[in-house]
């Protein structure tokens, strides 16, 4: 891969970009994408154990494609980190990877003190607002 990749290919193959030296990881287990507008795609690539994204509370959602945020906590088998620490180790490997543009902000800006969730497709919202993503 080059000085700067659009995709991270995650899993215990040393030909990885991120290699996880763990038996529950796949060798070819999930791979995060750079979208435009600084979103990240991270796809699960049929891995064995699963890879998921850690919700408030303790549970888990399980991800086949879905849009990640640098603060999610995900678990790749029974190896659990963020996000960003994925990004922190791609930057250690390809020092001249460009920081993810910072998302394009649309609408109004964010209230302050309001309860936020996350939509099932993957935006932030406000508690019992319309998504402004998806609109659900």
């Amino acid at each position: 891969m080059g000085a700067s990749p659009t995709k991270l290919l995650i899993g215990r193959d040393r030909e990885c970009d991120i290699a996880l030296a763990h038996e529950t990881v796949s060798g070819r287990h999930a791979e995060l994408t750079f979208l435009p507008a600084g979103k990240l795609l991270l796809t699960d690539c049929k891995s064995r154990n699963g890879t998921f994204r850690l919700l408030p509370g303790g549970s888990e959602q399980r991800i086949h494609q879905q849009l990640v945020s640098p603060m999610d906590r995900v678990r790749l088998g029974e190896v659990t980190l963020t996000v960003r620490e994925i990004l922190e180790a791609a930057r250690l490997k390809y020092p001249r990877m460009p920081e993810p543009p910072a998302p394009v902000q649309e609408g109004p800006p964010p209230v302050q003190g309001r309860h936020l969730e996350r939509c099932d497709c993957g935006a932030v919202k406000t508690i019992g607002a319309p998504c402004p993503e998806c609109g659900r």
